[in-house]
């Protein structure tokens, strides 16, 4: 939430939650909130655009600003270094932007949706169709085909094809990149922003059947959740719903096909919500799962992650009658029995921020609002998540989402220079030890990929 009254969260002495750890990174190169990130395939994460805040006059500022994190040396920098080997480049957006997307595609470029621009005064700026295209071998950042509808707090899924939905407001859209289209704009069965997306892979058990479900958000339905059929070109409304209507919440698939839904902010009363489900797609059936732990106000606004059998939720913040908390929070939901394992807190405060898989069992936070002087702030600071259940962590799940499948293809092979080979292709340098060199002798070769590929596609 922007311009409302906060009451700071007391940081303590221990920023930690059972069953894992938390440890300080360098800060990102300018502070922001409502930005967008994701890792690249070639190993550093990108972080773009977002929303900044000028104390004198006192007005919200839409940033254009990419930063480029490096895992290895724990830095962010403006300055990208082309993988095909021409200078240094310092790219930005042609539009500044926030509450847009960010979706690395199976090529390895990043495709940048909607979201708000020209932003002023208390608002963040209106919602546009703009589309741009960070292409990672020439360091340079491209307008792309717009689409058909503007859009802001929404979300893009990307598909195991390599296609990307984009759903928000009352329609839907998939861009293809073998071409850089996007389909036919199809209508929603309830308009809905600040929503939840979540990729059904092998809907069904029917491989290559992929669906995605949206769930909740402000609109028309905001209990509601709706199913959308990117072969038949069709989205359907379920049965089941959610206890109570909200928007802000977080969701994440389960490696048995049941969906994970956490918190919310109440669409009726504003005031956020304790509530999980676990919502099984193919049956249309919900249930009630245990309340977050030690959140009697709620959560929304919070960062959900998947680390095998266990869900992983941060930050965000508490509303209760027009008072928000910004939080550190963090806790941890153990799938096989239902339960939350643990919660405590991260290092520092962070609201409207992005998180980032780096690898087996590891996360990047990065930025948020906190807050400052009666106001929420955006900040620069980042730190790394680190999951210490070993058996949680899978070799070869390099993008961290529990599953060893065709994302993880995707980054792994074009790694593999052969046996004994000397050198790593330039785009591979910032490959894991631990989730690529499986025989750590110092090279991503041939042998590496045989045991990569046992646990390839096995849940």
């Amino acid at each position: 939430m922007v311009w409302a009254a906060v009451i700071v969260f007391p940081m303590q002495a221990a920023c930690q939650v059972d069953g894992g750890a938390f440890s300080s990174v360098g800060s990102d190169v300018v502070a922001r909130y409502f930005h967008a990130g994701g890792r690249m395939l070639h190993g550093p994460v990108m972080v773009s655009g977002g929303l900044n805040l000028s104390i004198f006059p006192p007005t919200l500022i839409s940033r254009d600003d990419i930063s480029f994190y490096d895992p290895d040396t724990q830095i962010f920098t403006s300055q990208f270094v082309p993988l095909d080997g021409s200078g240094p480049t310092f790219p930005t957006l042609h539009d500044a932007r926030s509450s847009h997307t960010q979706t690395t595609l199976h090529d390895g470029r990043v495709l940048i949706t909607g979201g708000h621009e020209n932003a002023m005064g208390t608002s963040p700026g209106v919602a546009f169709a703009g589309v741009e295209l960070f292409d990672p071998w020439t360091g340079t950042v491209s307008l792309g085909p717009s689409m058909a509808a503007s859009r802001a707090m929404h979300t893009a899924t990307l598909l195991s094809d390599g296609r990307v939905v984009v759903a928000g407001g009352s329609s839907w859209q998939v861009f293809d990149p073998l071409d850089d289209t996007w389909s036919n704009n199809f209508p929603l069965n309830a308009t809905r922003t600040a929503h939840a997306g979540v990729l059904l892979e092998d809907y069904a058990g029917n491989v290559g059947d992929d669906r995605v479900l949206l769930i909740g958000g402000n609109g028309s339905a905001p209990a509601s959740l709706e199913l959308l059929d990117p072969s038949l070109e069709i989205a359907t409304l379920m049965t089941a719903t959610l206890a109570v209507g909200v928007d802000d919440l977080a969701a994440v698939g389960l490696a048995d096909g049941r969906v994970f839904i956490v918190g919310g902010q109440n669409s009726s009363t504003g005031n956020t919500v304790a509530n999980t489900y676990l919502y099984d797609p193919v049956a249309d059936s919900i249930a009630a799962g245990a309340d977050v732990p030690n959140r009697s106000g709620g959560i929304a606004d919070h960062q959900i992650v998947r680390f095998a059998d266990r869900v992983a939720i941060f930050g965000g913040e508490e509303q209760q009658g027009g008072t928000d908390t910004v939080l550190n929070y963090a806790a941890i939901f153990d799938v096989p029995s239902e339960q939350w394992l643990a919660d405590g807190m991260m290092i520092n405060l962070h609201d409207d921020f992005v998180t980032v898989p780096l690898g087996v069992c590891e996360l990047l936070i990065v930025g948020g609002g906190i807050p400052f002087l009666g106001q929420e702030f955006p900040s620069a600071s980042s730190e790394v998540f680190t999951l210490s259940d070993a058996g949680q962590c899978r070799l070869g799940d390099l993008d961290n989402d529990g599953d060893v499948d065709g994302n993880d293809y995707d980054r792994f092979a074009p790694c593999v220079g052969g046996p004994a080979s000397s050198t790593q292709p330039t785009e591979c340098i910032h490959l894991d030890a631990v989730t690529s060199d499986f025989d750590m002798d110092s090279d991503v070769d041939l042998i590496d990929f045989a045991t990569f590929a046992e646990s390839y596609g096995n849940p």
